[in-house]
């Protein structure tokens, strides 16, 4: 990942977590901003340019939960919202894919851990936990009677393997086909398709549908193109091409040629 600039709204009632967040995220190159309410955030996101929102759940008066909820109400999530919590329970989790979340993180871990996922967050692309996946997970936990004795802290964790497998696998496919293969952005298309279906093939549990990105970007990476290393421009826009016919067709089937899909040869007609 290559991004090192951008900004990042933290939102918390505790003005000493506040100020540790904000000196972390700094160090990571991104600007901080601070809000220690709901409606600070509020103003805040009305009067400027934010790039990702990092939020206590737990507040007095107005919670993370409502701002998730008035922020997509009133149509300013244009940027990944993340809860930061000290409840480790699996109603967060729940209600956090309710309200518009796209991760969890558990208060008291360390600041590298918190630093890594916003990192992740601001330089991948994603702006958010893809539609589908969302339902995925929250059907996913939904499942998951009472709390099973379920913890946000394990059910919410980074499976490498998965990555490091559909990488794997997408290299065989490529195997096959000429060596040019992934310079034109049709097939880069054509590579996050597959690469996202075969991700959601090996994803079982809520968590690993809420780490969806993270394999995803991981698999890519796993290729080895130059490209490969700023990922961006591509996922930034991960969920108008998750609905084009061609994003959707490679999805289904070994990569190819762009001659040998259907939606080429429609298109030729």
């Amino acid at each position: 990942m290559t991004r090192r600039s951008g900004t990042v709204l933290l939102v918390d009632d505790e003005p000493v977590v506040l100020r540790m967040q904000a000196a972390g995220v700094r160090q990571f190159g991104f600007e901080a901003l601070i809000a220690e309410n709901v409606d600070e955030a509020l103003s805040t996101l009305k009067s400027c340019e934010v790039d990702l929102i990092v939020s206590d759940v737990q507040m007095p008066g107005k919670g993370g939960f409502d701002l998730a909820h008035i922020v997509t109400d009133e149509g300013l999530k244009y940027m990944p919202f993340v809860f930061l919590t000290g409840y480790d329970d699996l109603e967060i989790v729940r209600n956090g894919l309710r309200y518009g979340g796209d991760d969890f993180i558990i208060k008291g871990k360390s600041i590298d851990h918190v630093r890594r996922r916003i990192a992740f967050w601001m330089a991948s692309g994603f702006r958010e936990l893809p539609p589908d996946l969302r339902r995925r997970a929250l059907a996913a936990a939904n499942a998951l009677r009472g709390d099973t004795g379920t913890s946000v802290e394990h059910l919410i964790v980074t499976n490498d393997s998965i990555g490091v497998s559909v990488g794997a696998l997408l290299k065989a496919e490529i195997k096959s086909l000429p060596p040019t293969y992934g310079k034109r952005m049709i097939e880069r298309i054509c590579i996050l398709g597959r690469a996202s279906k075969l991700v959601i093939e090996q994803c079982t549990e809520a968590g690993d549908f809420v780490r969806f990105p993270d394999y995803v970007y991981r698999s890519i990476v796993e290729l080895g193109y130059p490209w490969s290393n700023d990922l961006a421009p591509l996922l930034r826009y991960f969920d108008a091409l998750a609905a084009d016919k061609r994003f959707l067709e490679a999805g289904v089937k070994q990569l190819s040629l762009c001659e040998e899909y259907e939606w080429f040869q429609g298109d030729e007609g």
